[in-house]
């Protein structure tokens, strides 16, 4: 995997679950779970953007740096 395909990946997740992926999804994926260093890099990227909103709440992650990134065009926010 690579950083490009990590951010893919995030999105994907993000978008099979109306536009919001939780820490549990990305710990709980094998692919992701393999590739902490990339993910966390794509994660933050993100987080970073204007149409995601990165929530860090107390919760049981291990890793992720986020307990949610929601991405408001994905979740069907955006003006058309």
């Amino acid at each position: 995997m690579n950083y490009e395909q990590a951010l893919l990946r995030l999105i994907e997740l993000a978008r099979s679950n109306g536009g919001v992926v939780s820490s549990a999804q990305v710990e709980g994926d094998e692919e992701l779970s393999g590739n902490r260093d990339l993910v966390c890099a794509a994660a933050r990227a993100l987080a970073g953007g204007t149409n995601v909103f990165s929530s860090d709440e107390p919760d049981q992650r291990a890793w992720f740096p986020y307990s949610s990134l929601m991405f408001s065009e994905l979740a069907g926010t955006r003006s058309t």
